[in-house]
């Protein structure tokens, strides 16, 4: 036989026999490794802080809601007196020098001038309540930017 057909052959049988080792090593089945991670506790640390985020987002949202509701009445109330003070003012101012002095009564001036006495204080209620009101509702809106950027960073 020729040299080079033994170096052949030989090749041959050492090939397979290392792909028959080779293929033994690979059938053998791997042993898992089980890594259990173990935050459950964090999770549903993270779950309730969310669920109460967003529920003291939900209340924010209603006292904005509620605060609005009060300054919308609030503010129709101070249109009102506002409308009825100028009604009297300018009732006064363009009626009360036409005419002469023997027409106009005591009676009605003084009446006049005790609704615009009772209106007074009272607007001026309103106005400090809408004024508080508007306060109070920037609160709301501050609160609620914050409530809600803690809601998105978690």
């Amino acid at each position: 036989m020729n040299p080079t057909k033994i170096f052949y052959l030989l090749s041959l049988i050492a090939i397979f026999f290392i792909g028959h080792y080779y293929s033994q090593f690979n059938i053998q089945p791997v042993k898992p490794e089980i890594i259990t991670i173990n935050n459950d506790d964090e999770v549903k640390k993270q779950k309730s802080n969310i669920l109460s985020l967003q529920l003291q987002l939900e209340e924010l949202n209603n006292q904005l809601i509620f605060s609005l509701d009060e300054l919308k009445i609030t503010s129709q109330k101070l249109n009102r007196s506002l409308a009825t003070n100028e009604f009297i003012k300018e009732y006064y101012k363009n009626y009360v020098p036409r005419c002469h002095p023997e027409f106009v009564s005591e009676y009605d001036f003084l009446c006049a001038l005790k609704i615009a006495q009772e209106y007074v204080p009272t607007i001026n209620e309103l106005k400090k309540a809408l004024s508080d009101s508007e306060l109070e509702i920037e609160l709301l809106k501050f609160d609620l930017e914050i409530a809600e950027a803690n809601l998105r960073a978690n």
